[in-house]
């Protein structure tokens, strides 16, 4: 892997999100970037417009309680930590629109990192916010959403349910980060009938995962998607998610709620997500 983004706010970057790159990019022996975005103009105003909805100009207030920084100190503060982990880097200032900004960046990426909690808009917002739901709709580069705490992964459990999207998770994964072979795999899926319907296309994907992992086991769960994935992984350290959760569609967007959101906004574990 060659090119890994870290998305930081310029006035309150997330040390937790650059020391997951950090720790990742040393893995993986890539240098590291760090996009450093200002938002000083403008604020979003929902709408029906798809995808970006409206935005004003407005100068932007921070929210009480956060850890103000200008610029410099932002820049500061990544290229010590990188220096620290002894991972070259380097750095894309901007001033801009910060969804636009992002995924124009990610066309050019192998790999974007943010923290879940991230917010350009100048107040408080539900996890995943706004912002990450947008930028994980629309980024053209798999995403890799950082733990407030770094555990050294143990395991990889990739969700799966059958589809295209699931099964093309699992092969960027896989692609970018080989380093990974040694690790414990769990292919994990959902049924919800409750009947063991272990198939062709099951084993044909446990074959391909023990071409490229030593380990390998599969287990399935009972009921909704969303309770049972919130269930299994609640309290759960060490290990890495990886899903398929997000489309490209309107209807999935405005329409379908991503089992992804109740995961982003509960389990402490660093999650892979990427569309097909």
């Amino acid at each position: 892997m060659e090119k890994m983004l870290v998305l930081l706010d310029s006035h309150r970057p997330d040390l937790s999100s650059i020391d997951f790159a950090c720790n990742l990019a040393a893995t993986t022996d890539s240098r590291l970037t760090g996009l450093l975005v200002e938002n000083m103009y403008l604020e979003y105003i929902a709408t029906d417009i798809p995808v970006y909805g409206y935005f004003r100009e407005t100068e932007l207030k921070s929210a009480s309680g956060a850890v103000q920084t200008d610029t410099g100190q932002a820049l500061r503060l990544f290229e010590e930590q990188c220096a620290k982990n002894n991972v070259p880097c380097e750095v894309i200032m901007a001033r801009a629109e910060p969804i636009r900004k992002v995924v124009e960046e990610s066309r050019f990426a192998d790999l974007l990192i943010m923290d879940p909690k991230i917010s350009f808009y100048g107040k408080e917002e539900a996890i995943p916010s706004f912002f990450i739901r947008e930028v994980l709709s629309n980024a053209e580069c798999p995403v890799f959403l950082s733990p407030d705490v770094l555990d050294q992964a143990e395991e990889i459990v990739f969700c799966y349910d059958g589809s295209a999207s699931s099964v093309f998770a699992i092969k960027q994964f896989t692609y970018l980060l080989p380093q990974f072979f040694t690790r414990n795999v769990l292919l994990l899926e959902v049924n919800r009938t409750g009947e063991v319907e272990f198939n062709e296309g099951h084993r044909r994907m446990m074959a391909w995962l023990k071409a490229h992992y030593g380990h390998v086991y599969y287990s399935e769960l009972k009921g909704d998607a969303t309770d049972a994935l919130f269930t299994y992984f609640f309290m759960k350290k060490k290990k890495i998610i990886v899903m398929g959760a997000y489309g490209r569609s309107l209807l999935s967007q405005f329409f379908r709620k991503s089992k992804a959101d109740l995961l982003v906004r509960n389990i402490d574990l660093p999650i892979f997500i990427t569309h097909h």
